[in-house]
């Protein structure tokens, strides 16, 4: 079973709550794009609108392996459609604020799956039926977890125990296979050539790496203060991450505690354990319930709560009190997250011979989810095993909360 054989086969649309006011400063657009990942698309925005970036705004991240509509907002943006290859962005008139994360509504999905073997056709129609039945367990999926999925370590437990160089040489020095070239690039160089700070400034082009790397030309050894000039945006997305992996932690032993029937699938970072079915008691522990990210703030509802985040975080070596960074630009937020999801609309359409397998079928899924939530935690209940690299799946919104 395959996901994702062309980017038409996982199409999202983001739900906005816009702020519509055609007095309003902020011009919206509904920006369509295949193939291209929103940072692609805004930063052609900026040329083709004459506007800098600083005056654009979006709520969420949306993968470039896919088929993706999503809402923009452009202070002082004009009233005209603009467009390049593989995007478009149409204005759709005015708002009195920026859309931003907590704009967000969330996100509808169709998603075709191929390469259906028959043996397969009555698995798929379980896993849907069971979904409707137990929810989905609303874990965190690999992509929000950065190049730390590609078997390198968080910046955030690095920053968290001081450790700053490697904190910093994670985030410039650390080449993923799923990084852009540009970026592959300049973070292979960064590796290769650490320490040799002015050399890299001389050889790099102008990037926000080559930014670090210059102020580590003019003060060599300060780790701390190179990284409190990482990208503001970025620095949310690093400290989020690891707190979603501890999440995922916690939930997981939380559902093979309460729940006795569970199926476990591997993915990058870990383990998800899903319900198969639940008793009425069982269901009574974990319908409702949710659970925090952990921080120094985080109130917890009660001692066993508390003590779960305990003992993980002690197979880290940190401990609630000291789970705190040192940066200038960012920290970490307290929230809470539901430990079950029931995707809104879950429908499965029919087996149909595949074009692009022949002898095998395809199908295609709708659902809706709301804000945060991955679509691939249910495309891995449906293929029932652990997704390698190359096959690496996309959610409909990758930002932090």
């Amino acid at each position: 079973m395959k996901l994702k054989s062309q980017p038409e086969d996982f199409v999202v649309v983001e739900e906005n709550n816009v702020a519509w006011d055609e007095s309003g400063a902020f011009a919206v657009y509904r920006v369509v794009k295949t193939g291209l990942n929103t940072l692609d698309v805004v930063n052609a925005m900026v040329d083709a609108l004459r506007t800098t970036r600083s005056r654009i705004n979006y709520s969420g991240l949306k993968d470039r392996h896919a088929h993706t509509e999503q809402v923009v907002t452009v202070l002082h943006g004009p009233r005209k459609d603009v467009g390049g290859e593989n995007w478009r962005a149409e204005f759709l008139g005015r708002a009195k604020a920026p859309v931003k994360p907590s704009t967000l509504a969330g996100n509808r999905f169709t998603i075709t799956l191929r390469a259906v073997r028959p043996d397969e056709i009555p698995v798929v129609r379980d896993v849907v039926e069971r979904v409707r039945r137990t929810g989905l367990p609303n874990y965190f999926d690999d992509q929000r977890f950065g190049s730390a999925r590609h078997g390198q370590g968080f910046f955030a437990r690095s920053a968290i125990r001081g450790e700053w160089e490697e904190a910093l040489r994670l985030v410039i020095g650390c080449p993923a296979r799923k990084d852009s070239a540009r970026d592959k690039r300049a973070r292979s160089l960064i590796r290769d050539n650490w320490g040799k700070w002015k050399k890299l400034a001389e050889s790099l082009p102008k990037t926000h790496e080559r930014a670090i790397v210059q102020y580590l030309v003019e003060h060599p050894g300060d780790w701390h203060g190179a990284c409190n000039r990482i990208d503001r945006h970025l620095l949310g997305l690093m400290l989020v991450a690891y707190q979603s992996w501890l999440w995922n932690e916690v939930a997981a032993e939380f559902l093979r505690e309460k729940v006795k029937d569970v199926e476990e699938l591997g993915y990058s970072r870990g383990t998800f354990v899903y319900p198969l079915s639940l008793t009425p008691e069982e269901d009574e522990a974990v319908r409702d319930r949710d659970l925090p990210v952990p921080c120094h703030r985080t109130e917890w509802k009660d001692a066993d709560e508390r003590a779960r985040f305990v003992r993980v975080l002690a197979r880290e070596g940190l401990t609630i009190e000291k789970f705190k960074v040192d940066l200038e630009k960012h920290t970490f937020r307290a929230f809470r997250r539901p430990l079950l999801i029931r995707p809104a609309g879950l429908s499965i359409g029919a087996f149909q011979d595949d074009p692009l397998n022949p002898g095998l079928q395809f199908f295609r899924l709708n659902f809706a989810l709301p804000k945060g939530s991955f679509a691939t935690v249910l495309i891995k209940a449906i293929q029932r095993r652990k997704v390698v690299d190359d096959e690496e799946l996309v959610s409909g919104e990758e930002d932090a909360e």
